[in-house]
């Protein structure tokens, strides 16, 4: 299990924060690694790894979770879901980043935008199916992550349209350098991961 995942450190800040340890483990022939967005899903993600057979990595943020799945909600390993559907973009999130592109879609859909959302909570293996589905529909495509961009959920997305389906993708996370340290909330505001900073860079890439 990985802990205090992405800049999750502690109210107070710490000296070193988690953002390549997907995009390391995710070479590991036959590893399993996912990144729950709230409690439920943390909490079925943990028996369905004791199930699998073979390494799992189970990653984990330590900010309090808005919770975005009901009771009746049921986890499966490397099957994504759309949490929101739309027509006009794809934002594919995990963890953390799943609420903020909830979000997201509210700031978009006030400016005449359709945002479709997908919970990629298993990132390794990727829901193929998903990615592909959704992507022929909107025809554009923005993953969000708290995690380096470099190896991590948009690389991954990146591989499946490359093969399968050639359409716009913008990839949103922390760019290919080393990050700085700080309190959570203002460490989002800085690498623009935040719902107003997020809804302004798909603005962007929509034009």
């Amino acid at each position: 299990m990985g802990n205090n995942c992405g800049f999750s450190v502690g109210p107070l800040g710490s000296t070193h924060v988690v953002l390549e340890d997907a995009a390391v483990l995710k070479t590991l022939p036959n590893i399993t690694i996912i990144s729950p967005a709230d409690g439920p899903e943390y909490r079925q993600a943990m028996f369905a790894a004791a199930e699998i057979e073979g390494p799992v990595y189970l990653r984990v943020n330590r900010q309090k979770a808005k919770r975005l799945n009901s009771d009746n909600y049921k986890f499966e390993v490397g099957k994504g879901s759309v949490l929101r559907e739309g027509s006009d973009v794809t934002i594919i999130a995990t963890s953390t980043m799943v609420a903020k592109s909830l979000d997201v879609a509210e700031i978009l859909k006030n400016k005449k935008i359709d945002a479709e959302v997908i919970n990629m909570h298993t990132l390794k293996p990727i829901d193929k199916d998903i990615i592909l589905k959704s992507s022929s529909k909107t025809k554009k495509v923005v993953t969000v992550e708290e995690h380096t961009v470099v190896g991590g959920l948009g690389s991954s997305v990146s591989d499946v349209l490359t093969k399968d389906n050639p359409v716009k993708l913008k990839m949103i996370g922390i760019e290919d350098k080393f990050a700085v340290v700080g309190k959570y909330d203002e460490l989002l505001d800085y690498y623009g991961l935040t719902g107003p900073k997020i809804a302004s860079s798909i603005e962007n890439f929509l034009m």
